[in-house]
């Protein structure tokens, strides 16, 4: 008993004394380095909202984010899981809660209308609230759970849109996979479900007028090539490629070599599987961007809040610090709404309804479109834009393309902004 009463007592000392300090503490950080994301910021006070018990949570997570010694806590935090959930030399698992920025209907409409460039840099992953990554010999690996009733809903949501649009607008349904599709290790390859099988089962629920573009085929004949990060769970400029030469082959165009193209290169980066996990082994393994600088004179316009910006394709801004560069794709690609104008003058004009597997495809549909319309749900503002019916039907766009990768389309969250789309 005397033992517990001095643990107890020792318990409370530790707490008061880090409580006292943390509010003691005036100089609150803004930004986690260690999470590279901003940091919940001190609410306004508002009686009223108070009484209303509105600002409870508000406060509270101001609290959490800036509690004294925070980024040190998580990363011990981060290497008591890594411990526990050790499965050999150089393999964990790990499980990671994923925030997507919360843009789908919830907010008020002017939060929605204007993304503060913070919280698109904070963390612009895809994704639902929890996700499980394999992380092994310096990679980490997605893992997938197919959730059938997710893959229904997303088939209803583009069947939805296809009968709005109408036979003149000709519909792709583009779904890139996860790199755990392509995982080697047949060791491993039972804790992360068939994709592939998951896009079967997809074809059937698809209405016969949209066209379901095969990424995952065109994918699996470069599985030698560098085609997925490691840090992260895009797919590389690379891997992009070839899903965009397989779209072009779908629409019966030719799709550019790839050797037409100059590289650029972006140096090394450690992406969101890492900020997710915090795994040593991945930031002594960090990747390497590489892009293809466009050859088609363009014209790229951002639109926020009805203003207009002018940005780069490929947005060297952003090349400057190693957790940020896959926001050199598109500046981001976080508008309401974008649209890059080329000098390709054949009257061919195409929406992209993305996340942010989009950002590194898009560079490449310039040489066959005079017009390319960029959306994704999560910024897009039907209250003063309009629903993208009115939108395509407006700006004379001949084709739309859905290019939202397998975790989203898993997730009825993230679909559900997407169906907002129609302005329902």
């Amino acid at each position: 008993m005397k033992k517990l009463r001095i643990d107890s007592i020792a318990f409370i000392v530790i707490l008061t004394v880090l409580g006292v300090a943390n509010l003691l503490n005036f100089n609150k950080p803004e930004v986690s380095k260690l999470e590279n994301r901003a940091l919940k910021q001190k609410p306004q006070f508002s009686f009223s909202e108070f009484i209303k018990g509105n600002n409870a949570e508000d406060y509270e997570d101001y609290f959490s984010d800036t509690f004294i010694l925070r980024d040190n806590m998580v990363q011990l935090s981060r290497d008591v899981q890594h411990s526990l959930q050790f499965l050999g030399q150089d393999v964990s698992l790990v499980a990671s809660e994923d925030d997507l920025p919360d843009q789908n209907g919830k907010e008020t409409e002017g939060e929605r209308e204007k993304p503060p460039e913070e919280e698109i840099k904070k963390d612009f992953g895809d994704g639902p609230n929890v996700g499980y990554w394999l992380v092994v010999d310096g990679e980490a690996v997605q893992l997938f759970k197919f959730n059938k009733e997710s893959f229904e809903y997303y088939a209803q949501v583009l069947n939805k849109f296809s009968q709005k649009l109408g036979s003149d607008v000709k519909l792709y349904s583009m779904i890139p996979p996860t790199n755990g599709e392509f995982l080697k290790l047949k060791k491993y390859k039972g804790m992360t479900d068939s994709q592939n099988d998951a896009l079967d089962f997809l074809k059937s629920k698809l209405d016969d007028s949209i066209s379901s573009i095969n990424v995952y085929d065109a994918l699996n004949r470069h599985t030698d090539e560098y085609i997925y990060f490691r840090t992260d769970h895009h797919w590389t400029a690379l891997g992009a490629y070839y899903a965009y030469a397989s779209f072009m082959e779908k629409t019966g165009r030719q799709p550019v070599a790839l050797e037409s193209y100059e590289q650029i290169d972006i140096g090394d980066f450690l992406g969101s599987s890492y900020k997710k996990t915090l795994n040593d082994s991945l930031k002594k393994n960090p990747d390497h961007i590489i892009a293809y600088k466009p050859f088609t004179g363009y014209e790229y316009l951002m639109y926020n809040s009805g203003k207009e910006k002018k940005a780069d394709i490929i947005d060297m801004k952003y090349a400057n610090k190693i957790t940020d560069k896959y926001l050199a794709f598109m500046s981001s690609g976080g508008a309401n709404w974008s649209v890059i104008k080329t000098d390709v003058h054949n009257g061919e004009k195409v929406l992209v309804i993305k996340d942010s597997f989009g950002n590194a495809f898009v560079p490449f549909l310039l040489p066959h479109y005079e017009e390319i319309y960029v959306v994704d749900s999560r910024f897009y503002n039907v209250s003063t834009t309009g629903n993208i019916v009115d939108f395509v039907k407006e700006n004379g766009i001949n084709e739309v393309v859905f290019c939202i990768y397998m975790e989203d389309v898993n997730w009825h969250k993230f679909m559900s902004s997407v169906e907002h789309l129609l302005g329902e």
